[in-house]
């Protein structure tokens, strides 16, 4: 495109995107050109189980005596779609280029399923396991960006990358999920991508100068669990950026550290959706005094990473940039074009939780009722051995629960929440006559648990865990839909068709 989607108009953006619909974010999926090398992958994982592309993305559960293998990283067959990346900095990614364009933003969810598929008692007896477990092994979020020159990917903390050799993809061992926002409604295809590049250049200024919290496996709390704190934050990070040094010190105090999924999804997508960075909106929300100096700032390009330009949190670097930035800084920003509207706007009616979030936050009874659902499902099983074994699986997670929570020894659960948990294993492990019949008779104690578990007006008890990407599907209390694109599996454990 010869102008920035900020020299447009909106019917010309449009126009533009429809005359070149192999530019479209929303552009159909080209298919996998790889199989699982099953011979590779049970050597790498030690796990003698991954024999079928399936099984990269399944976990196997024993219910009644016999394994059921059970999708919890795809929502359906038809997502499963792999795709190779090799990890040497700088590779050129041909594969997955296929599917990624320069400017396009993308989330990305790593875990370590493969070696860890079989869900039994066993794992739980260690709460950490247990834990990520609970969180099906997805433990880290990316943002996968195209450049230039291919793609990177950016993280919070930004130092990940280099601290654990995570090159622009992900270690051999670590596979990833990609996933891209499908949005909802009538957003025309210019629109899409003034939103996408909306979202990626907030997520550069986010990782610009927040803080990775030290415990954040479970105990950090998400401070912003409403829109008007969502951008509160986003005034924060655009004043520290700018020089505010009491902005820094607020986003490095305890309560405003940000961890990998509350970065690189939550913030980034509620900022980027909600938030446009032109004059009108940026006037209207963090005021009208910013523009200018915003405007300056987002047109810097590489600059902008500069030793010295700007305050950042990992200090100046021994290559004229910034420590840590030797990805960011191939990432474009730009600033949103004059037409381009908070999303909440332009779908009004959505039931948006915290005043306009693009989905609403869980608290650990969601996370609970996900995993339950997930690993061993219902609907259409109401048996007995479907129904013992849910509650079954419920007995394990409890320790992993409540240390999830906080909970310890030296510092137990109050007895309500005991008995209240035990009054659910008891419901579950009972047969109903539907499917509908049965979850209706669990909402008294699910109601419940979310009003001991609610989130605290400081944001303790709310969370966006990574593993969370893969149940964003467009609700009516979300303005968006997270769609597969595909898994990025090394080319080392993969073959070509």
């Amino acid at each position: 495109m010869a102008s920035r989607l900020a020299d447009l108009g909106l019917d010309q953006a449009n126009a533009y995107y429809t005359q070149n619909p192999q530019l479209r974010y929303d552009r159909p999926l080209p298919p996998s050109a790889y199989d699982i090398n099953p011979a590779a992958a049970q050597a790498l994982w030690k796990d003698p189980s991954l024999k079928t592309n399936r099984a990269l993305v399944t976990k196997l559960i024993e219910v009644g005596g016999k394994w059921e293998e059970v999708p919890t990283h795809i929502h359906s067959d038809k997502d499963l779609r792999l795709i190779a990346y090799q990890n040497v900095w700088k590779t050129k990614q041909r594969d997955l280029l296929r599917f990624i364009q320069p400017g396009e933003w993308y989330i990305g969810s790593s875990h370590h399923n493969p070696g860890n598929r079989a869900i039994t008692q066993t794992v739980f007896h260690d709460e950490e396991k247990g834990l990520e477990m609970l969180k099906f092994s997805i433990t880290h979020i990316r943002n996968y960006v195209g450049v230039a020159d291919g793609m990177v990917a950016t993280d919070s903390p930004r130092s990940y990358s280099n601290q654990h050799s995570a090159g622009h993809v992900n270690p051999k061992d670590y596979p990833s999920l990609i996933w891209r926002v499908r949005f909802l409604g009538d957003i025309g295809p210019g629109e899409q991508r003034a939103y996408i590049n909306n979202i990626r250049t907030w997520a550069m200024l986010l990782q610009k100068v927040t803080k990775f919290p030290p415990d954040y496996n479970g105990n950090d709390n998400l401070m912003t669990n409403t829109h008007a704190k969502v951008i509160e934050f986003g005034g924060n990070v655009l004043n520290a950026v700018l020089g505010s040094r009491s902005a820094l010190a607020a986003l490095h105090s305890q309560a405003e550290q940000v961890y990998c999924s509350e970065s690189g999804m939550h913030l980034a997508l509620n900022l980027g959706l909600n938030a446009p960075l032109n004059q009108a909106s940026v006037s209207a929300l963090f005021g009208a005094d910013k523009w200018a100096k915003v405007q300056l700032m987002l047109n810097e390009g590489s600059n902008f990473w500069r030793n010295g330009m700007h305050p950042d949190y990992y200090g100046n670097g021994n290559d004229g940039y910034m420590q840590n930035s030797e990805q960011n800084r191939l990432v474009e920003m730009e600033e949103a074009p004059d037409w381009l509207l908070p999303l909440k706007e332009r779908l009004p009616g959505r039931q948006l939780a915290g005043g306009g979030l693009v989905f609403r936050p869980w608290d650990t009874a969601d996370m609970i009722d996900h995993f339950i659902k997930t690993a061993i499902p219902r609907e259409g099983r109401e048996t007995w051995d479907v129904s013992n074994a849910q509650a079954e699986l419920l007995l394990w997670l409890k320790p992993g629960i409540f240390h999830s929570m906080g909970f310890s020894r030296s510092n137990p659960p109050p007895p309500p929440l005991v008995m209240l948990f035990d009054t659910l294993v008891a419901k579950v492990r009972r047969n109903y006559n539907s499917y509908q019949e049965f979850r209706a008779a669990i909402v008294p104690e699910l109601q419940s648990a979310h009003q001991i578990v609610a989130p605290k007006a400081q944001g303790d008890g709310a969370f966006v865990p990574p593993h969370m990407v893969t149940t964003i599907r467009g609700d009516a209390d979300e303005l968006i839909a997270l769609e597969a694109v595909g898994q990025l599996f090394h080319e080392d454990v993969l073959r070509k068709r």
